[in-house]
Order: C-alpha cells, then structure tokens, then sequence
C-alpha cells in the first residue's frame, strides 16, 4: 500500500495538537501530559508567573494562550471527547475546534501524543493511534456509538468524526443470485490462497519452468521483480486463461486476463490488486539487493485476485453473466504508477473495480475491523457489494467510509478518473509493513474474514449486478 496523501482526520489531529501545544517537542512534553495526566501548559503556566509581575501581561497572556492554559482544576475538566470551547476545559488535554481545523465544526476534547514504546502512555481510556507520518495520538477507546459523543463522533474501535464514515444503504437488490454468492464464497481456498503468498513472499519456491526458484522480492529495481511476473502469470496460464502482459515504463507490467460472462453486453467488473512490494522502512534497504517479501502489502491482495480466477475456471461454478477482469497493478508502491496507466487506456465502459490492499492484519484503533472505501460515483455499486458481505461473510465488519485517504491505494486511480471502484483494507498498517519482517508471520485470522468479504462482494457484483 502506497503511503496516504493529503490531510487524514488523524494528520489533522496532529497538526492540531502541535498548534495546541505550542513550541518544544510533543515528545518530550506530551508523553508527560499522557502518563501523569498533566496539563499541556507551559505557556500557562508562563503566563500566571508573568501575570504576577505585571497584570497587563497577564491580560493579554490569557487572551493569546486561552487554549493552552492548563491552569484549572483537573478535578473540572472533561474527558476526552466531550465538547469544549478552551483547553483549560479538557483533562489534561487541548481543545480542537474550528480555529485549529475547519472540519471541527465543534469543539472536541482530545487526547496528547503518546509514546508506542512506553506502557501506558495513553492511560486506562485510551490507545495509541499510529497516523504513519505524524507522531502517534493518543485516541478515546470505545465499543459503540454510545461511548462517543452524538452525533458528531462514532466508535471504531476509538471515536472519530461520523464525516469520515460513510452510511450505505443495503439496496436489497441481491435476488436471484444468492446460491451462486453462497457458492462462490463456499469455494474459497485457505491454503491455496497462503500457498500463493508463501511463494511471492520467499517463503516457499516456486517450481518454475528452470526449476524451484525462490522470490526474494518484488520491488522494481530487483532481478526477481521479473520472476515474480513470470510466477504469476503461470499461475493464471495453467487455470486456463490467457494473460495479457501490459509492459510501461522501465521493466513494469501490469498483468491482465480476462473472463467472458454470458451478457457481452453488460459492462465487466474489474477485480485488482498491486503485486509489487517494498521495504523501504528497513534501515539501509537496498531495492536492488536485499528483500522485500511485501506478504501483507500486498501478496495478501493478489492472492484474492488470483482465488476469483481458480473459482471462475472450476466447470462447478456457475458462469457469471458479466465479463469478469483480473488486473494485477506493478508499481503501486512507487506511486500508483500501474493503476494510473491502466486507467488511462482505459475504453468503454467499466462496471466497477473492487481492489484489495494489505488485509492480512489488524491494528488499533480499528482491530477486528477492514475498511470499505468508496467515491460518490461509486456507492451503488458498493452499496451491492456490501450487501452481499453482510449476508454470506456475516463475521466480517466492514466500516464504511467515502474518505479516499483511508488506506490509500489504487483504487484512487479509479476514482481520479471518475471510474467506479470499492476498496478493501486493514489500515492501520502494523510496524510490519514496508520492512524485511512483512511475511506471512504477520499474517492474522481476519484475513480469511476479509479475503471471502472481498470475494463475497465481487461475486454480489458478478451474480446480483444486472439490475445496476
């Protein structure tokens, strides 16, 4: 999964917090806030020595530092997520509102950074929430909306602005083709699946044409970024499709097969992932050299890809009447560059797209969760697909969101284009990710969940799509 653009509701938290906290490092005075339950007043308590000497300092310290005041009774303050107007009305914490971050419409009392690597540090309320690229924040625990504060804020896993999640309705739509789904979903492999990541990840050899090789990576600038390529389109060849290598670039190449369904005239619908894989958060990491196994981010996408083409080259499984294509993106890591030039040639119409990105894990504040992200031209369709998780995939808990960043991927390529398409992620990532460690290790049990989700919802569309 490519690093998030933009500004993330978690980015907009840190960038609130500096502003809140002022100059001096959040390390070295939040963690004491977080830990002690301090207040984030330096400058307070600047300002009541200042006001000491000279009264009309401290007139206008009070008016310039409101926020950052810490100075009341913490016996008087509120807890996180609770609405506020100043600082010096948060327990030991600051106040984001409107004038920090115009998405705040209202005041909302929030927690300091926190420390991953210090027991604690976010108290008994809360847990520390990594945003990737900003220090980690402390975030307000929760198990339902209940725990939050109505309406502004919903629980997932910890509360976060209900403008971030997005509702879908469940069109009801899905008749008709329920038995193909249940079967569809029922025909999904365990260990099919992790045998394919095992050997994109190096794990275990592939008997290729030369004799066992093994994929020690599949970072562009490699020599096995090619036997990967190789490894794949054998996979596809022997299922008996025909597999269109898209070379661009320098040595890039998007793969592709397509699948006839019964109604050349209805529109297909795309399944994708990226297949290569970086390691660039391991200190001294040489692309060219050293490995880049990438079975999370991203062999655990691929391997759902390839599982729709084995089911759809069983004789059991029923043909579905849309055509189905499976497109296997090179170069996400380096910018989406695989999924920006296939959209680009793109012609005619596309149903929708559904791509799957880094679902072999699960983290705070969203454990036990995936996420299901769509764009306003997209929410039929995802509406569809949903609909079908809920009813063949029962324990997997999708959260809803039109939030583009969250879990940024190639479906954004999709969307900039104004193409339909739905993707599915376990975001956070674990510290795992974009490093040597990233094997099948990693791997946890909601990836069985969110692999048939992802199927579930692709044959929603495949076999319950017509009417859309």
């Amino acid at each position: 999964m490519a690093r998030m653009r933009g500004r993330t509701w978690a980015w907009a938290w840190a960038w609130a917090t500096a502003a809140a906290c002022g100059p001096g490092t959040a390390t070295e005075r939040d963690v004491d806030a977080a830990t002690e339950g301090a207040s984030d007043s330096d400058g307070g308590e600047e300002g009541a020595a200042d006001a000491d000497a000279d009264p009309d300092v401290g007139e206008e310290t009070e008016a310039d530092e409101g926020e950052e005041d810490g100075s009341a009774e913490d016996a008087g303050r509120r807890p996180y997520g609770d609405p506020c107007t100043s600082g010096d009305e948060c327990a030991g914490r600051f106040c984001i509102d409107a004038s920090l971050d115009a998405s705040f419409v209202d005041g909302y009392c929030s927690a300091l950074f926190c420390d991953v690597t210090f027991p604690g540090a976010c108290g008994t309320e809360a847990v520390c929430f990594d945003t990737e690229v900003y220090p980690p924040l402390c975030a307000k625990t929760c198990e339902t909306d209940a725990d939050c504060r109505p309406p502004d804020y919903v629980c997932v896993g910890t509360c976060i602005p209900d403008d971030f999640t997005a509702a879908l309705d469940r069109p009801g739509i899905l008749t008709g083709g329920e038995t193909d789904v249940a079967d569809f979903v029922a025909a999904v492999d365990d260990d099919r699946m992790m045998r394919r990541v095992r050997v994109l990840a190096g794990e275990e050899a592939w008997d290729g044409p030369t004799g066992p090789v093994t994929i020690r990576s599949r970072a562009d600038a490699h020599p096995d970024h090619e036997l990967a390529a190789d490894f794949l389109e054998a996979e596809l060849a022997a299922l008996g499709w025909t597999v269109a290598r898209l070379e661009f670039g320098a040595g890039l190449t998007n793969l592709e097969v397509e699948i006839p369904g019964t109604d050349p005239g209805l529109a297909p619908v795309l399944v994708t992932a990226h297949w290569d894989s970086t390691a660039t958060d391991t200190t001294g990491w040489d692309a060219a050299a050293d490995a880049a196994p990438g079975a999370v981010d991203n062999a655990s996408g691929v391997a759902v890809a390839l599982e729709v083409a084995t089911i759809l080259a069983d004789a059991g499984t029923t043909p579905p009447e849309r055509t189905v294509r499976i497109v296997l993106f090179d170069a996400e890591e380096t910018g989406l560059q695989g999924s920006e030039e296939f959209v680009a040639g793109l012609t005619g119409d596309i149903a929708c797209a559904v791509n799957t990105d880094m679902i072999g894990w699960t983290a705070e504040p969203t454990a036990g969760r995936f996420w299901y992200v769509f764009d306003e031209g997209s929410r039929a369709w995802a509406e569809l697909g949903v609909e079908a998780i809920e009813l063949f995939v029962p324990g997997a808990r999708p959260i809803t969101t039109d939030y583009g960043d969250a879990g940024y991927s190639d479906s954004a390529s999709f969307w900039a284009a104004g193409r339909c398409a739905v993707g599915i992620n376990c975001w956070p990532r674990e510290l795992s990710n974009h490093t040597v460690d990233d094997t099948s290790a990693a791997f946890e049990p909601i990836f069985h969940d969110v692999a048939r989700a992802s199927l579930a919802g692709a044959a929603g569309w495949l076999y319950g799509g017509g009417g859309l």
